[in-house]
């Protein structure tokens, strides 16, 4: 303790480092995963409160939930977790990310983005991770949720007035989310914006109007720099 006292915070942090490193992988999350594998929904809901309430939503959702539901699929993998503990596991976060998405209203009236996956993606939760960031660097963020047919998708963002559409990707087939984002390009006026983000997207040439997005830092600053629509401003 002595040493550790006379240590100034570039060391103490190092040191911190260190002591991880050596901690084996994932096991930062077994007060966690431990309950969760036994469907203890309670106990697992009051620690992932307690992380929130410790980190602020904003970095709970982006450093502890994203790091959390890639052990969640290692454990999964393993079979270690079963399928019921990992719809657990969505469900309480889902709640979680939802309030804190709900109270993360900006002070002033930013962009309209609306958050979605298409049909044939059910995996949401990475989406939440990003409508949180935007929300917090100033847009209006709608969370539609998972597999939104193309039609919905367009009359939500056409009612909405939304300046873009940011559709999350992660297990659904390339080609069809290909012809997915065509059609829905095709089906949008050329001033709303789509951006596409997480491990699925599809490899395909660049797509007029549509913009890849590749991480949340970069997410925050496209949100800085994108105007509200021309419609909403008129009204």
């Amino acid at each position: 303790i002595g040493d550790v006292v006379r240590l100034e915070t570039p060391a103490l942090r190092a040191l911190l480092s260190a002591g991880k490193a050596d901690a084996e992988p994932g096991s930062d999350f077994d007060s966690i995963l431990d309950p969760l594998a036994r469907l203890e929904a309670e106990i697992v809901r009051a620690r992932l409160v307690e992380e929130q309430a410790g980190r602020g939503s904003l970095e709970f959702a982006q450093t502890y939930v994203l790091p959390l539901l890639e052990e969640i699929g290692r454990r999964w993998e393993r079979g270690e977790l079963s399928i019921a503990a990992e719809h657990l596991a969505s469900s309480l976060l889902s709640s979680i990310l939802g309030e804190a998405l709900r109270e993360a209203r900006p002070a002033e009236a930013g962009a309209t983005i609306v958050f979605a996956t298409p049909s044939g993606e059910r995996h949401a939760l990475g989406l939440f991770v990003a409508a949180l960031t935007a929300a917090h660097a100033g847009a209006e963020a709608i969370f539609l949720g998972a597999e939104v047919p193309e039609a919905d998708l367009v009359a939500s963002v056409l009612r909405s007035r939304a300046s873009v559409l940011a559709l999350g990707l992660v297990t659904i087939d390339p080609v069809e989310a290909e012809g997915i984002i065509r059609s829905l390009r095709q089906q949008l006026p050329v001033r709303i914006e789509i951006w596409l983000g997480g491990p699925g997207m599809p490899p395909c040439a660049p797509i007029a109007g549509v913009e890849r997005i590749a991480n949340l830092d970069q997410l925050a600053s496209r949100v800085a720099l994108t105007p509200l629509a021309a419609d909403r401003q008129a009204s």
